[in-house]
């Protein structure tokens, strides 16, 4: 067995995208043994040629994780050796200081930025200001004593890579794996029934709302929504309306599940409020997006900087305001009318995944750092 990488996480799943699917994998298939740590209360398990281990019940809020992360992973990792621990979450990173001074070997699997997000439920701008200020200095302090940071959000690289110096400091982004053997012919596209689909987390700034309004009055269009509400406010909300009524609502489902939703649709709706996030010029850490374009479905974005130069160098989709039930209308409707021109956009879709958003691209940079570290 090669050299022993090591994942620890309190905060994601035995089934995440990015660390168990994209680099867990990556590692496995490059002769790497990998065990992944969770504080999940599950059973242990050898998934993907990986090891899952549980280190605790799950905590969900991030106060109660700062406070016992640190006890719990600290005594399970007392009698455990890995050539390479990687964290992916800021409640860790106390615990990727004390591996440090252990003589470990630390990576940071940057998945958001932190400093914002953490402030995305206050309207205090004094109180917004000093936790940036605090998590920035915490990081750039973490950050001077650690081996390496994996950026999942390279829109961002300059700025972070300034708040963050770091022997190693690369953009990972989660793009996805492509299937180089899918095919998707103008036929076979032409014979699908009119659905729109959208997959994933399902709040307020996913506008559905707005989406529900402008698809009313479309004849026979029908909304695959697959994904879980984070209210159940909004959820009885969205169920009032009359588009509502167009609704093929799937609720939670398994990543084998996915290709068949997006796979029967003619168009993905991707939009998102992005001034309600801490990235207003659209984000490539979306991954609904890029999953839609590589099975090479047409996509409605968000009209924001960063996907309006994606779609004028790729024509691959439509962008609008996500408050505009006009515009979203016109949009739909122009993709079900223009059937040619929906399939080269989906077309181009794929190409640019294949191109510039897939997880191989990715991929050499991941390897890179933990090859390095490994020597």
């Amino acid at each position: 067995m090669g050299k022993h990488i090591c994942f620890l996480s309190s905060a994601f799943s035995r089934d995440d995208s990015l660390i168990i699917h994209r680099q867990g994998k990556s590692l496995v298939a490059a002769g790497y043994k990998v065990t992944c740590l969770f504080r999940d209360g599950m059973p242990t398990e050898h998934l993907y040629g990986m090891e899952m281990r549980s280190v605790g019940e799950k905590v969900k809020n991030v106060k109660d994780r700062i406070k016992s992360n640190g006890k719990v992973f600290k005594a399970y990792l007392k009698n455990f050796e890995a050539d390479v621990y990687q964290v992916s979450e800021p409640e860790l990173l106390q615990m990727g200081l004390w591996l440090k001074k252990r003589g470990s070997k630390v990576v940071f699997n940057l998945r958001e930025w932190y400093p914002y997000y953490y402030t995305r439920k206050t309207n205090n701008k004094l109180l917004k200001l000093i936790i940036e200020f605090c998590c920035e200095k915490y990081f750039r302090y973490v950050s001077k004593r650690i081996d390496g940071v994996f950026n999942c959000m390279p829109e961002m690289h300059d700025y972070i890579e300034k708040v963050m110096p770091c022997r190693y400091f690369e953009d990972v982004a989660n793009f996805p794996v492509v299937d180089r053997d899918f095919s998707l012919s103008y036929e076979e596209y032409c014979k699908r029934e009119p659905i729109i689909s959208y997959f994933g987390s399902i709040y307020i700034i996913s506008c559905q709302e707005e989406f529900l309004e402008a698809i009313n009055d479309i004849p026979d269009v029908k909304y695959l929504l697959a994904g879980v509400f984070y209210s159940e406010e909004y959820k009885q909300k969205c169920m009032t309306m009359p588009g509502w009524q167009k609704v093929d609502f799937i609720g939670r489902f398994s990543r084998a599940e996915l290709p068949s939703i997006i796979n029967c649709s003619v168009m993905g709706n991707v939009m998102k409020d992005f001034n309600k996030t801490e990235t207003p010029q659209g984000s490539y850490s979306i991954i609904k997006i890029f999953e839609t374009m590589e099975a090479a479905v047409p996509v409605i974005l968000a009209k924001v900087p960063l996907y309006e130069a994606m779609v004028e160098k790729y024509h691959c989709g439509i962008c609008v305001d996500p408050h505009n039930v006009d515009e979203i209308r016109n949009a739909v409707r122009y993709l079900l009318e223009h059937k040619r021109e929906a399939y080269e956009m989906g077309q181009n879709g794929r190409r640019a995944v294949l191109e510039e958003f897939s997880w191989e691209s990715q991929e050499r940079n991941y390897m890179k750092v933990m090859n390095a570290l490994t020597q």
